[in-house]
């Protein structure tokens, strides 16, 4: 997002609060049906139009949608926000939602904190289909790039949060202004429609999607309907469960080529790799495959190991010592080791086409039991 589109968001989150209602300890603090309403959601930039949807195609009968309008176009910014009072959500716990859209997108759902920074949370929704969403307010990440605002404790403050933002983040890809990386996302401008329907924020506790276990971190537990990794290259990203990993996973279905890369990432708490020695995951390709595991740093610093996939649907358990990741060619940073403190995500890349130009095969790629470990054994 430029640094105007992220001024605008801060601003009207932090000026159009809207009232908080008593609530019963056990009783959502916000929970939404849109039958007859908007609930106070607001669209902020030139585009944007929220309005009340009974579209049968769409909706249940006697039932509404939030229908949000909008157009990705190069210098525009568009969000669908819910203001808030200050203390109206402090004793948040999750947040729960169904949402819709009329292409395959990434959305970035944001919480602005007060005088404090902005925390979010990644999710892929497929095109056309409802795809339901629960957030731990654990999932929340703070955004710490230089145009973010600064955060005074690092932690997100629930009784500061002035608002939710859902953006999509082809919006934030466009404002860059860089045709490559909108060639590589395959973004195409024009005119977008999402539904929002089932807002709650509720006071129970739901499971994070990253979770530790004594000396152990789970990087991406999938308990969440939701998938949170950013894709590009043409990848269509779905949960499995089975072979060939035996396990709940993610799988990737996608067209190796000449001179393209496939990319997945998620973004990580900044805790999660602190003490940790290795990673470990599980993973499987139809057809022989070129990977790089890479680490982020905020500070530019990119880190990286290579692994040789053999193909044949062939499920492997992968360890991989931390120290033992080199720096990229494209990294930013000015030193040779990997700063596990610093880590902001991370990344598998398919480079095999760009080793071999000729290739040109359907792959699935399936990753599972993402996690980090002090141990060694």
């Amino acid at each position: 997002m430029n640094k105007g589109a992220m001024w605008t968001l801060s601003s009207v989150l932090a000026v159009a609060a809207i009232g908080a209602v008593a609530q019963t300890p056990s009783a959502p603090l916000v929970n939404q049906s849109f039958k007859d309403s908007d609930g106070g959601w607001m669209a902020i930039g030139q585009s944007g139009k929220v309005s009340i949807s009974h579209e049968p195609e769409i909706t249940l009968a006697g039932a509404g949608a939030l229908k949000f309008e909008y157009t990705l176009a190069k210098g525009e910014f568009s969000a669908l926000m819910l203001p808030a009072a200050l203390d109206a959500w402090t004793k948040a716990k999750s947040f729960k939602f169904r949402i819709r859209s009329d292409s395959n997108a990434m959305f970035a759902v944001a919480l602005q904190e007060q005088d404090g920074g902005r925390y979010t949370a990644m999710l892929q929704v497929p095109k056309g289909s409802w795809q339901p969403v629960e957030l731990a307010a654990s999932d929340f990440i703070l955004s710490q790039d230089a145009t973010d605002p600064k955060d005074p404790d690092g932690k997100l403050d629930l009784d500061r949060v002035t608002g939710i933002a859902i953006t999509d983040i082809a919006a934030f890809l466009l404002s860059i202004d860089n045709p490559a990386l909108v060639s590589m996302f395959d973004i195409k401008p024009g005119a977008r429609t999402v539904y929002l329907d089932s807002f709650s924020i509720g006071t129970a506790p739901i499971s994070s999607s990253t979770s530790s276990a004594g000396d152990t971190v789970q990087l991406d537990s999938l308990v969440h309907p939701q998938l949170s990794w950013l894709c590009l290259g043409g990848l269509n990203l779905t949960k499995s469960a089975g072979k060939p990993l035996d396990s709940v996973g993610i799988r990737a279905d996608y067209r190796q080529a000449g001179g393209k890369i496939f990319f997945l990432s998620r973004a990580l708490p900044s805790w999660v790799l602190t003490g940790s020695k290795v990673l470990t995951f599980d993973i499987a390709s139809v057809e022989p495959t070129k990977l790089i595991v890479q680490f982020e740093q905020y500070d530019g610093g990119k880190y990286n190991m290579t692994l040789d996939l053999p193909g044949g649907s062939v499920a492997q358990h992968q360890k991989l010592l931390l120290s033992a990741f080199t720096r990229a060619d494209d990294s930013k940073d000015a030193d040779t080791k990997i700063h596990l403190a610093s880590v902001k995500s991370i990344a598998i890349l398919d480079v095999t086409g760009l080793l071999d130009p000729s290739v040109s095969k359907d792959n699935s790629l399936w990753i599972g039991k993402l996690k980090a470990t002090t141990s060694t054994n």
